[in-house]
């Protein structure tokens, strides 16, 4: 017998090839069988065979999700995954992400998802916080407003359902609510001044790691209080005033100096910052402007654009709809300017993107919820010209669109079906295709991109100009709210730096188990585990008003949604481990 035999042998007996009747039950039974050419009784057939290398030189061990269903139907009760796992621990490297879970890998800010899903398991939602906390300043926001990417990579999908890990991140963060004893800690003063402009997600997750290593911050601020898009593009019936203001407190409570009504440009400007003595700059202005379109009457008094349309709804300011509303757009501006004007009285609103609905940009919980309240989706549409009378909206002219090729995106292009035109009564208009820079106080000082945003190194972030970093959408393009804080959190290591710190910010705030006994044996229907469906409120209590649609789980349902995670994280550790006491 070979070296790889005598591995396998050791972790799953002689006698269990012996009793294996290819059957195909274990095939049948697996939920990934055929993805990714994966097929457990063909794993078995290459082990009974002695062709352990052959296997174990494919993906096919790491595919497996462990999940333990082909184990509750075989008829002579082989342990499988006993099998499955030495594979693992002899495969070539490349199949072996890095030791990292890619719920993990998959998040910007690099949270460990499975580290905090496992404490809320264990009923210690306080611990999972912590743990949260490490890498972001904003659980509860994060829990309510965040694109999920880790979700979209969550192997449990392969089985059944994603991990509901955003509403498992609100959980710990509503059950906890102010921040635990030791998170502010604040390294000794250093003597170093930092400005920040823009209080946004990016300026304000800057501003708090830079003011934990012990760093001066001062933040500047256009509008009359802080949170950027946070605050004036996300719609209250997604994240509440309340949690807005309580977690950006909490940021503010370490010392740092918030300056509000401070427009770059207007009121101060680059040159002077430097002048009064601030050695390093982070600008994080975002992009506040909705992105202009050319449909030959742009001057209709019936014709809001998303984000202006956004913050006047935030502001208090009541837009009196008519009957019917016409918005254009995919992404989550056009999904909320949709949603707001059903709050604001229209009794018919359209929302038309131009590709299909796989293709929205737009939370896909927020489509749904968008439809649930009544919101139509118009797909492959595209708008041509506004329609009008007297000065006041009628219409809409709009073509039909078919998809192409993929573009730079990943996503297939429109492209127009000739002769397909035709037209949509409207009384109001939305546009909501994009956001642009307010280039004022920046134009002719820092490098603009050809897609109309700063230059910067992708590594630091630093402009062409020293001592001024820039990050956020003002960087980036448009992007999310997770995607800022990941800019926030490279932009403070990177001015640490500058300032000639070690540019640290990573810290240990929850406990560490050292020893996690795990063997990777699930309970029987562990796999047939449906995902618990996060409560909301019924369409007919919010449509007319901004309560928070989403609930919060339950004890019990936080403790059954995060019992469903696959620990990939200790799936991995566990292979290692096999390696390890074959080594010996």
């Amino acid at each position: 017998m070979n070296r790889n035999r005598v591995l396998a042998e050791k972790f799953t007996g002689v006698e269990m090839f012996k009793t294996c009747e290819q059957c195909g039950r274990c095939s049948s039974a697996c939920p990934i069988t055929g993805v990714k050419s994966f097929n457990v009784r063909r794993i078995l057939r290459h082990v009974e065979l002695d062709l352990v290398d052959e296997i174990a030189e494919t993906p096919l061990p790491w595919s497996c999700t462990t999940c333990g269903r082909c184990e509750s139907v075989c008829p002579n009760g082989i342990a499988i995954l006993d099998i499955i796992r030495p594979l693992r621990s002899i495969s070539p490297e490349e199949f072996v992400p890095e030791g990292t879970p890619p719920c993990t890998l998959a998040c910007p800010a690099g949270i460990d998802v499975p580290g905090y899903t496992r404490f809320i398991a264990q009923g210690k939602p306080e611990e999972a916080y912590k743990l949260i906390l490490e890498k972001v300043p904003f659980p509860g926001i994060l829990g309510r407003v965040c694109t999920r990417p880790c979700e979209s990579n969550c192997r449990r999908r392969e089985v059944n359902e994603p991990v509901a890990i955003c509403a498992l991140k609100r959980y710990a963060a509503d059950k906890v609510g102010a921040l635990p004893k030791g998170s502010l800690n604040i390294t000794p003063e250093t003597g170093h001044h930092v400005a920040v402009i823009g209080a946004g997600p990016a300026g304000l997750t800057a501003a708090f790691y830079l003011r934990k290593k012990g760093h001066q911050v001062t933040v500047f601020e256009a509008k009359s209080k802080p949170g950027g898009m946070m605050r004036y593009g996300i719609p209250s019936y997604r994240l509440p005033e309340d949690i807005l203001e309580r977690e950006i407190n909490q940021i503010l409570s370490l010392g740092i100096e918030l300056k509000t009504d401070q427009k770059l440009g207007k009121d101060f400007d680059l040159i002077r910052l430097k002048a009064e003595g601030f050695e390093a700059v982070f600008v994080a202005v975002g992009l506040p402007f909705s992105r202009k379109i050319e449909l030959g009457e742009s001057k209709l008094r019936d014709l809001l654009w998303g984000l202006d349309f956004l913050t006047e709804a935030k502001e208090g300011r009541q837009v009196d709809l008519k009957e019917r509303v016409l918005v254009v757009g995919g992404g989550n501006v056009a999904v909320d300017a949709a949603r707001v004007a059903r709050r604001f009285g229209a009794k018919e609103v359209s929302l038309l993107y131009r590709r299909s609905r796989n293709e929205m940009p737009a939370i896909k919980a927020e489509v749904d919820e968008a439809e649930r309240e009544g919101v139509k989706l118009r797909f492959l549409t595209a708008p041509v010209r506004a329609l009008s009378r007297d000065g006041q909206l009628t219409g809409l002219r709009c073509i039909r669109m078919q998809l192409g090729e993929p573009d730079e995106s990943g996503r297939r292009s429109p492209v127009p079906v000739r002769g397909s035109e035709f037209e949509l009564e409207a009384d109001y208009l939305i546009i909501a295709v994009g956001q642009a820079p307010d280039k004022e106080g920046i134009s002719g000082k820092l490098q603009y991109s050809s897609s109309g945003v700063l230059l910067v190194n992708p590594d630091t972030l630093e402009t062409d100009r020293k001592g001024i970093f820039a990050g956020g959408d003002i960087a980036k393009g448009p992007s999310s709210v997770i995607e800022a804080i990941e800019a926030g959190r490279r932009a403070a290591s990177s001015i640490d730096k500058f300032l000639g710190g070690d540019g640290i910010i990573d810290e240990t705030l929850a406990e560490r188990q050292t020893v996690i006994s795990y063997t990777g044996k699930r309970e029987e229907g562990f796999a047939d585990q449906r995902r618990v469906e996060t409560p909301t409120l019924p369409p007919a209590e919010r449509i007319h008003e901004f309560l928070e649609v989403e609930q919060c789980l339950s004890d019990d349902q936080a403790v059954k949604e995060a019992s469903r995670c696959l620990h990939c994280d200790l799936e991995l550790r566990l292979a290692k481990e096999l390696v390890i006491q074959e080594e010996r």
